[in-house]
């Protein structure tokens, strides 16, 4: 008899529910703008969408208008064919399924945005903006690591994956899974989201390299190098990795205009065989002469760019070092460096750092700032690109900013680049996504799309080295912390 009436009572309260969900469903009715007076201007959004490109495989572009209103409004139209309407009282998020056949039935094509507010004159509806939707995809997925942005310690790290075609955001290892220790560096070798390295400095410390389902943890300071592996790259064929040695140092300035420097005391470059663990002597750069950095293998393997500066007394002279962009020839099947060295950008009154090189070959991305070789605390810093065959450069006025750029990776069929920059509040650095066109030029470059617009408004943090990859990295978290707390560290030799 009880049983009886509690399930009763369950029929009852799901009935009720059931009714007070359709009641409301029948007033979610979508709020249309009503005799609206039409504005010459477009509308201010955030993030800014207007006249970007994006590929056809992107998630929603969600954003808001920045106005003060209690309703908003979009009307979307393709070029091709296809409509979608949305409406909200703060943001305005598209359905993921109709969106996304939305832009597969206008890849190649634009996407026309109109847009409404209602105000307390009533509606007004603006100047309407177009979307472009090019037909390459995108890598599918993202791979970056989130940090406050301050400056003498650190909570809670890690490095996250994001699915571009969704807003499926998913750990890839976080600090407190690990005893709260830095993490940092992530690399893959050709986009591919199964072979991966990253460093651990503090508690467990190591550079841990991933293939597959396998985890290697190594100890890779030696007595003829000045400290453990820094700046990794990959090299295509997966047997190497080159990567910089450095002993770094920062200071912070008095002045607001100016928050901190990072700066090397002495810096080389070598090449760490995977297979053989063995840091080869043949294919490294090790000067007293010179501050070598930021090494980056170009991708059919023959070449080793890297960044050199003379050598200066520091940190006296930290704003008087400004670092060159060169490469030198790299036999893969001898493990050794080819002489002589070619410099590419040559730094005269400028400072060139992070070389990044176009899977097929063709451009050569780097960061230009006023000195240094760290410029993601400068505010001056912008990508620029030359195209290697004439070696003259490419307008990159459209990718940049008033405020900082600097790290930057290419896709794996060089049309796409993701890069970090401060344009939006000068404090957190963010993902912004670039079509590189056939030529080289980009187009206008969007902002990472969020389920919610306002992420960015309350996410305090920072987002660090964007790295395209192929798709999910698929190792577990656990399996990573397993490793971090048991199991043997392979001491890295130099031969």
């Amino acid at each position: 008899m009880e049983t009886d009436y509690i399930n009763q009572h369950k029929r009852n309260l799901v009935y009720a529910l059931f009714c007070c969900l359709l009641l409301t469903a029948c007033s979610w009715g979508t709020q249309r703008p009503e005799k609206a007076s039409s504005q010459a201007e477009e509308p201010e959004i955030f993030p800014d969408y207007r006249d970007v490109t994006v590929p056809v495989n992107i998630s929603p572009l969600n954003f808001r208008l920045t106005r003060e209103a209690d309703h908003q409004y979009v009307l979307i139209t393709g070029e091709k064919g296809g409509r979608l309407e949305c409406d909200g009282q703060r943001s305005l998020r598209f359905d993921p399924d109709a969106w996304r056949k939305l832009l597969e039935e206008n890849a190649g094509s634009s996407l026309t945005l109109t847009c409404s507010s209602r105000e307390a004159g009533g509606w007004k509806t603006w100047k309407s903006f177009q979307i472009h939707v090019d037909e390459r995809p995108i890598d599918s997925h993202l791979v970056y690591r989130l940090i406050e942005p301050g400056y003498e310690k650190w909570h809670i790290v890690g490095i996250y994956q994001r699915d571009l075609e969704s807003f499926d955001e998913k750990t890839i290892i976080r600090n407190d899974m690990t005893g709260y220790n830095c993490i940092n560096c992530h690399s893959f070798c050709m986009n591919d989201p199964n072979r991966m390295m990253l460093h651990m400095r503090a508690v467990h410390d190591g550079t841990y390299i991933i293939r597959g389902k396998e985890i290697e943890r190594l100890k890779t300071k030696t007595k003829q190098t000045i400290s453990n592996l820094t700046y990794p790259y990959w090299h295509p064929s997966g047997k190497y990795i080159t990567t910089s040695v450095n002993d770094i140092k920062q200071f912070f300035h008095a002045v607001k205009e100016k928050k901190m420097e990072v700066f090397d005391l002495e810096s080389d470059v070598v090449v760490y065989d995977v297979e053989q663990h063995k840091i080869l002597s043949a294919a490294s750069l090790i000067t007293k002469d010179a501050f070598e950095t930021f090494p980056a293998f170009s991708l059919d393997g023959k070449w080793l760019y890297f960044c050199s500066a003379p050598a200066r007394e520091m940190p006296a002279d930290y704003d008087k070092v400004r670092y060159h962009i060169c490469r030198v020839a790299f036999d893969a099947g001898k493990g050794a460096l080819q002489l002589p060295v070619d410099t590419l950008v040559r730094a005269d009154s400028l400072s060139y750092t992070f070389p990044r090189i176009s899977p097929d070959g063709r451009f050569l991305m780097y960061t230009e700032t006023a000195y240094g070789q760290f410029p993601v605390w400068h505010k001056d810093a912008e990508i620029r690109m030359l195209e290697l065959e004439t070696r003259q450069p490419v307008d990159m006025t459209l990718l940049n900013s008033a405020d900082t750029e600097s790290y930057h990776s290419w896709s794996s069929q060089s049309d796409w680049v993701v890069f970090s920059s401060r344009r939006d509040n000068g404090l957190y650095t963010l993902p912004y996504i670039c079509r590189i066109q056939a030529d080289g030029r980009p187009a206008k470059p969007f902002l990472l799309p969020q389920e919610d617009s306002e992420k960015y408004d309350y996410q305090l943090y920072s987002y660090n080295l964007p790295e395209l990859v192929t798709g999910e990295v698929t190792i577990s978290p656990y399996a990573i912390q397993q490793r971090a707390h048991e199991g043997p560290t392979t001491q890295v030799a130099f031969e």
